[in-house]
């Protein structure tokens, strides 16, 4: 399941940087709807590849 979010997370990163060349698009578009998607492709892309057990609270 991490292995496909963290796929889908690169797929909408590239898509969101990059369908601004071929299409046209609009300011608000640009400033407003854009950061988010980016931001919320960074999210899909760092739990995608976290580890199992990233807090390792164990004292031996």
């Amino acid at each position: 399941m991490k292995i496909f979010l963290f796929y889908t997370g690169l797929l909408t990163l590239a898509i969101s940087l990059t369908h601004g060349f071929f299409t046209e698009q609009s300011v608000v578009h640009m400033l407003l709807f854009h950061p988010f998607v980016i931001l919320f492709s960074f999210i899909l892309i760092a739990y995608g590849s976290r580890k199992k057990h990233p807090f390792n609270c164990s004292f031996r």
